[in-house]
């Protein structure tokens, strides 16, 4: 049996919906959560983040996933 190394890659997007003062302090909620969650966990979290981020209504309206390049590894 061969091993090889598979090089991945996915794009999701979508909308979240937050609370703030200007659109400024908006993108810098989102920029943290993204950078807590990713998108996977805002629009699908798991059990353990469900109560915290089900108030952002994550709604995924994009996605692409394609495998990019094989190689194979000893």
């Amino acid at each position: 049996m061969n091993k090889y190394r598979l090089y991945i890659k996915e794009e999701i997007g979508g909308y979240i919906v937050v609370e703030a003062n200007n659109e400024e302090k908006a993108e810098e909620v989102a920029e943290d959560l993204l950078d807590e969650y990713g998108c996977d966990r805002l629009f699908f979290p798991i059990p353990e983040d469900k109560e915290d981020l089900n108030k952002y209504h994550g709604n995924l309206k994009h996605g692409e996933r394609e495998v990019v390049g094989c190689e194979e590894i000893k």
